[in-house]
C-alpha cells in the first residue's frame, strides 16, 4: 500500500472510530482494528495505563468507557494526517446513570493493511457537568 493510500485509509478509520463511539457501534469499532492491533491508553485513574491486544479487546475497552451512556453527543472532533500516522481528537457530552459528563480523548493511530494497527490514546476522564 502506497503512503497516500495508507494515509487516506487512516483518515477514514479515524472518522469511523469516532462515529462508532458516538453511535455505540461496538462491532463497527472492532472492525476498525486489525486482528492483532494494539491499543495503549493513559487515563486519569489510580491505575492510569491500559494496554490491549487485538481488535476485540480494543473495542471492549472503548465500550467499557462509553457503553453505560444512554445519550452520547459529539461536541467536536478532528481527524488529520500527521506524517505516517493520523491524529484524532473528539469531545463528547454523555449522559450516564448518575448525570452528565464531558470527556475528551486524543489519539494517534497507525493504519495497517486491514485496519488500525496501533492506537495510542490519552483521555481527560469523565468530567462532571453541573446541572
Amino acid at each position: 500500500m502506497e503512503a497516500a493510500e495508507r494515509q487516506a485509509r487512516g483518515l477514514d478509520l479515524g472518522r469511523r472510530l469516532i462515529h462508532g463511539i458516538v453511535a455505540h457501534d461496538w462491532v463497527g469499532i472492532e472492525e476498525c482494528f486489525e486482528p492483532e492491533a494494539r491499543l495503549r491508553a493513559v487515563v486519569p485513574q489510580e491505575n492510569p495505563f491500559r494496554d490491549r491486544l487485538g481488535a476485540h479487546d480494543a473495542a471492549q475497552q472503548l465500550q467499557r468507557w462509553f457503553g453505560d451512556a444512554d445519550v452520547t453527543e459529539l461536541v467536536s472532533s478532528s481527524v488529520e494526517p500527521m506524517g505516517d500516522r493520523v491524529r484524532i481528537a473528539y469531545r463528547i457530552h454523555e449522559h450516564e446513570p448518575d448525570g452528565w459528563y464531558l470527556v475528551e480523548q486524543q489519539a494517534y493511530l497507525t493504519p495497517g493493511e486491514r485496519g488500525i494497527a496501533f492506537l495510542n490514546l490519552v483521555c481527560s476522564g469523565f468530567r462532571p457537568v453541573p446541572d
